[in-house]
């Protein structure tokens, strides 16, 4: 029934700070910068009259990231980092060449971690988890094996 994976929506509270994060720091590039509204769009999400900035970013391997920051509508962002446990949390992963480098670049940028970068006892991998502007979690991988 699938084909293919086609991108991740993700609603944020400030779209300059996750642009600077995604496209910045983890080199998305944009390949659109728009503003949705109207009776198409709102229809779409269900709601009356909102009006949203969307950036769409990718990555080499085309993976698309879709950035959404609602324009008039009442903002809710997380107070405080979520835990990786409870029902509902979710996290992207991306896979990097080296963990030790992506990892000093984010924390000079004052990027906050679960933890550093630790081998895995399930697969031949180095990884960690971070936090994006919004307290979404990220998480890292170096290496290739993933155990059956």
């Amino acid at each position: 029934m699938i084909t293919k994976y086609r991108h991740t929506g993700l609603v944020v509270n400030n779209l300059s700070k996750s642009r600077k994060f995604y496209c910045e720091l983890l080199n998305f590039k944009i390949i659109q910068n728009i503003i949705e509204k109207g009776e198409y769009f709102n229809k779409l999400i269900n709601e009356k009259n909102l009006k949203a900035k969307i950036i769409k970013a990718k990555l080499p391997n085309n993976i698309v990231l879709e950035l959404i920051e609602f324009i008039n509508a009442k903002k809710k962002r997380a107070k405080k980092p979520r835990r990786y446990y409870p029902v509902g949390t979710i996290h992207m992963c991306f896979t990097v060449k080296n963990i030790n480098d992506v990892y000093k670049k984010l924390k000079k940028n004052k990027v906050k971690f679960l933890s550093s970068p630790l081998q895995s006892d399930f697969d031949d991998v180095i990884t960690c988890f971070c936090y994006d502007p919004d307290f979404n979690l990220v998480q890292f991988v170096e290496g290739r094996q993933i155990r059956k």
